[in-house]
């Protein structure tokens, strides 16, 4: 009989000791992962505008492959916590390979397709010859390396379905001071190196990526970390398996997304200094969202496995403590940033009209991050009962809703008031955390009712 290596059965043990050991190293990570984007900008930053430029755009274009490679992960953690859960480790390894099979399939789509169109969508977006130029080279070498960004993701969920969150950030701690240190070398022609410019960091973002990958793989494939992995024939019923579930993951990915770009839309008509504040305050939300985010991580596969093994009583536990935790967290915050919302903007900028502006703005949002919690937990956790659909629609009602409002409201005024886009985006934090709470209890009945 396979067995499954280092796994943590989360399927007994402390409930609330499996959330902490396993939230903690997602917390790191994303630190780590913004650290380094930080890093990087600065570097980047050293070599101009139009190379700051052309980052920063084809940043926007490349977050689209991660929505690619998130609904992979996605189906992934599902299907492989549930295997897992239900003590199918066969089952389990096989649907490991097929994902990876999966990863390196769209991988190499994306590589040719993104190859060609690269400079098509840097035109698109409005970015002039220079910043073109540049993006469009950037671009190409991170899109012929997408194998290491899907293969990393796919590994990270696969260690993430075994309960194991600290090799993944073990690894990315290696990947990152690696990365780090080749932007260095690559970017500036030190150590003997030829200066690559911003083509440089493509490279280091690659191979940084690449050497965390191979790491990965060797411990899967020796079986000292994770699920111990062998080769399996492709097995095109579990991949599709996979893509059910992912697509509507992906679909959600887009639709934020787009609700984003949407959103600066039609700030940028109030001019630069409400571009600036609503910029500050998205940063500060994604800094309140961290810990919601590596909550609803871990709570996924802890469903996953529970729902796979029929504990169901023990599924619903989990989901109560990481949400009550994560709705105490981020409100938390919220509470303190509300009371010093001036203290906090002023962190990003001094100008007073950017402080005046983000006030109001974050006084406005800040009552919403309970409810953001819920949105976040909740609907990861119904992700890993095996319904991705139900976060998508509510995703696209909720932000797609507000955005169509905007528009109505735009072709009869011209352009929507501050006040109301403020508002809007607090109303809808609240609707989509409500309904998720709805959807989430409804889906755990269903659930319920095929087990007895």
């Amino acid at each position: 009989m396979p067995k499954l290596s280092q796994s943590t059965d989360l399927t007994v043990g402390s409930i609330p000791g499996h959330l902490l050991q396993m939230t903690g190293p997602i917390i790191l990570s994303h630190i780590l992962q913004d650290a380094f984007n930080i890093v990087d900008m600065i570097c980047v930053g050293r070599l101009g505008a139009d190379a700051l430029a052309a980052v920063t755009i084809s940043g926007n274009l490349l977050r689209l492959i991660t929505i690619f490679a998130l609904g992979i992960s996605t189906g992934t953690v599902i299907l492989l916590s549930q295997s897992i859960g239900a003590k199918k480790k066969i089952q389990a390894q096989s649907l490991a390979v097929q994902a990876l099979f999966l990863s390196i399939a769209f991988s190499l789509l994306v590589a040719v397709f993104g190859y060609f169109f690269a400079e098509f969508g840097l035109r698109f977006l409005g970015a002039d010859s220079a910043v073109i130029q540049l993006g469009t080279a950037y671009m190409r070498v991170i899109l012929l390396g997408s194998i290491t960004h899907f293969t990393s993701m796919t590994l990270s969920a696969i260690y993430r379905s075994t309960g194991d969150t600290i090799t993944p950030m073990q690894v990315l701690i290696l990947s990152t001071v690696l990365n780090i240190g080749l932007d260095l070398v690559l970017i500036f022609g030190l150590m003997g190196f030829p200066e690559l410019g911003v083509i440089g960091s493509a490279y280091a973002t690659v191979i940084g990526r690449g050497f965390g990958v191979l790491i990965l793989l060797f411990l899967c494939l020796s079986g000292r970390k994770g699920l111990l992995i062998r080769y399996h024939r492709p097995d095109f019923n579990q991949m599709w398996q996979i893509i059910q579930l992912g697509i509507f993951s992906a679909m959600q990915g887009f639709w934020r997304h787009l609700s984003r770009i949407g959103f600066i839309w039609f700030v940028a008509k109030h001019g630069t200094f409400a571009i600036a504040a609503y910029g500050v305050c998205m940063r500060l939300r994604v800094f309140v969202m961290n810990p919601g985010f590596a909550l609803a991580g871990a709570v996924a596969p802890i469903v996953g496995q529970n729902i796979g093994a029929k504990s169901i009583d023990r599924a619903k536990s989990a989901v109560s403590f990481g949400t009550k935790l994560a709705v105490i967290m981020m409100a938390t915050i919220g509470l303190i940033l509300f009371l010093i919302p001036d203290l906090a903007i002023s962190l990003f900028s001094k100008n007073p009209k950017v402080i005046e502006i983000g006030c109001i703005f974050l006084r406005y949002l800040t009552p919403s991050f309970g409810f953001i919690a819920l949105s976040l937990v909740l609907g990861r956790s119904l992700n890993g009962t095996g319904d991705t659909f139900w976060p998508m629609a509510l995703t696209f009602i909720s932000q797609g809703g507000l955005l169509a409002l905007f528009v109505i409201i735009s072709f009869f005024w011209n352009q929507v008031d501050l006040m109301v886009i403020w508002i809007g985006i607090s109303v809808s934090n609240l609707f989509q955390g409500g309904m998720m709470w709805l959807a989430y209890h409804w889906r755990m009945a269903k659930v319920e009712q095929k087990t007895i």
